[in-house]
């Protein structure tokens, strides 16, 4: 008996609760019920704005900086480029003045043997012609390529 009662007691508590949560008709307003059907929209609307704003900032930040580092990566290049063309010019010229300083040393050694069989002396003086005995020579002509004694 007392499984019994407590059986029904549960089932008039379940029966009761459920009479208060049965749907009823609703008293609803139509200008109300118009106008928070058009703010939600219109709340939904500047929400649905406001994240597409802050997505295309980000995804404008984001272009921006991979601009910037693909300027970064060009202006790089370029520099390298830069210094590699520079050393290239640079070699260029140093073989051009090897090349000028070997003519000029084979110039100089050149000048040299001809000067060594001219048998020049101190003065600088290439006898061209002499006269009188071979004992006393005296100088006609000379082409003289310095000072002299002095």
């Amino acid at each position: 008996m007392k499984k019994q009662l407590t059986v029904a007691l549960a089932l008039l508590a379940v029966l009761g609760l459920g009479a208060g949560l049965l749907p009823r008709p609703a008293l609803a307003n139509g200008a109300a019920s118009t106008r928070n059907i058009l703010l939600g929209i219109g709340a939904a609307t500047y929400l649905i704005i406001q994240h597409n704003r802050v997505v295309h900032q980000r995804e404008a930040a984001a272009a921006a900086q991979q601009a910037a580092i693909a300027q970064q990566r060009n202006n790089a290049w370029a520099a390298y480029r830069a210094a590699e063309q520079s050393a290239h010019q640079e070699a260029l010229a140093n073989a051009e003045l090897n090349k000028e300083l070997a003519f000029e040393k084979s110039v100089v050694a050149q000048q040299q043997r001809q000067l060594a069989a001219l048998h020049v002396g101190s003065n600088f003086t290439h006898v061209v012609a002499t006269s009188g005995s071979p004992g006393h020579q005296q100088i006609v002509a000379s082409d003289g390529l310095g000072w002299g004694t002095l």
